[in-house]
């Protein structure tokens, strides 16, 4: 008889301070800033706090003459370009501390500038010999940031969960590929989640950046090196997400509901950080970078299809999910695994299933089968991924 094995591993614990969470919790921004010794911030806002809220004018009030300078010009997937032109204009204001609020593009320029401003990256050149270097399928070079970071403090109104990890994604604009770039020193010291401010976030983006956290739980119980303390976390979140996010969505006024949702994708991350994920994270990045496909409905357009074609890999793992599912929304547990009935909930959330629903050609298949085997995320696929051709048949599949 064959004695079980013992549990052995690592859970990592990324170096935060803290996260303040509720209602009104915004207000505690101004001493959050004087604690860690903030004199001259740069505050970074969404493009739709900027344009229809009071946020800047609040923040203003808080940290009066500490704010060096304000900056509203965020894009998607956030490029190289804006990142080393910020970053000089951050480095000019002599900025010392960095406040992002908004969802995963203010936050993502937060960490770029920080590692910028860190290693006095001016150039294109500079900055990607600080992305990860990776080649199929087990060849990983994660370049270390030697000098000091200046304390950020993250102020999420989306539900991707960027906020929580010590994770960029910025796309080179020549080669149209989303280089990852991994320190501990990205990681925010601070994040607070006001539920109060997740009104003025567009529906439709709260959720499906709901879809992205759901999609962060489900690739992690679905890992290869899945562990204990992640599946709690994940099965508790995902229970959460899938709850409250229809809720949410449809009523922005429920701050219960949203409340529920932002610790569901505070659970989240935790996968994110410390276990394996899998094709849905790695083709994603690809969709953003080349076809201008935002986070969360890369998820909504490759999660199904991708547990789909890991199925007799994680039967165990993808029956589980499908209960938490049908237990929250009321149905029957499906016997043939999870992609139908994440379809059906995405569906339930009015977003899109197929990568047709969103601008994406059949011709760009080739270009992203091959950026995506050189994403390490691809490689740890619970089903071994062959070639590229087998990439570029599993689009077609969600196309």
């Amino acid at each position: 008889m064959s004695k079980t094995e013992a549990l052995s591993g690592r859970f990592n614990l990324l170096p935060m301070e803290g996260v303040i969470f509720g209602p009104g919790t915004l207000s505690q921004l101004g001493a959050e800033c004087e604690r860690l010794g903030m004199t001259r911030v740069l505050v970074i806002l969404s493009n739709s706090l900027a344009k229809a809220s009071d946020v800047e004018a609040r923040i203003r009030g808080q940290l009066g003459d500490k704010v060096a300078m304000v900056f509203t010009g965020c894009q998607p997937h956030v490029p190289h370009e804006l990142v080393l032109e910020t970053a000089a204009k951050a480095r000019s204001a002599d900025v010392d501390g960095i406040v992002a609020v908004g969802g995963g593009s203010p936050i993502d320029l937060a960490k770029a500038i920080t590692l910028c401003l860190a290693e006095n990256v001016t150039t294109r050149d500079e900055l990607l010999a600080f992305a990860v270097k990776f080649t199929y399928p087990d060849k990983l070079e994660i370049p270390p940031m030697r000098g000091r970071a200046v304390p950020q403090i993250f102020v999420s109104t989306t539900l991707s969960a960027g906020e929580f990890s010590n994770i960029i994604g910025i796309t080179d604009t020549i080669d149209l590929v989303k280089n990852l770039y991994i320190d501990d020193q990205l990681t925010g010291k601070v994040v607070i989640h006001d539920s109060e401010l997740q009104k003025s976030t567009p529906r439709d983006l709260w959720a499906s950046t709901g879809m992205r956290a759901v999609d962060h739980c489900v690739e992690a119980l679905c890992s290869t090196s899945a562990q204990p303390m992640t599946d709690a976390l994940c099965s508790d979140g995902l229970r959460r997400l899938v709850k409250y996010l229809p809720i949410s969505a449809e009523d922005p006024d429920d701050l219960h509901a949203a409340s529920q949702c932002y610790m569901g994708a505070w659970q989240s991350i935790f996968g994110l950080t410390n276990v394996t994920l899998g094709l849905s994270h790695g083709i994603g990045h690809q969709l953003g970078a080349r076809n201008g496909v935002p986070h969360g409905i890369t998820s909504c357009v490759m999660l199904p299809t991708v547990l789909e074609f890991n199925y007799e890999h994680t039967r165990e793992q993808q029956a589980h999910v499908a209960a938490i599912f049908a237990q929250e929304m009321g149905v029957e547990v499906p016997a043939d695994g999870a992609a139908g009935i994440v379809r059906r909930f995405i569906e339930s959330l009015n977003l899109p299933t197929r990568l047709s629903e969103v601008g994406v050609r059949k011709e760009d298949f080739p270009a992203l089968a091959r950026d995506a085997m050189q994403d390490m995320i691809v490689a740890t696929n619970p089903r071994p991924v062959a070639d590229e051709a087998e990439v570029v048949q599993l689009l077609e599949k969600a196309y």
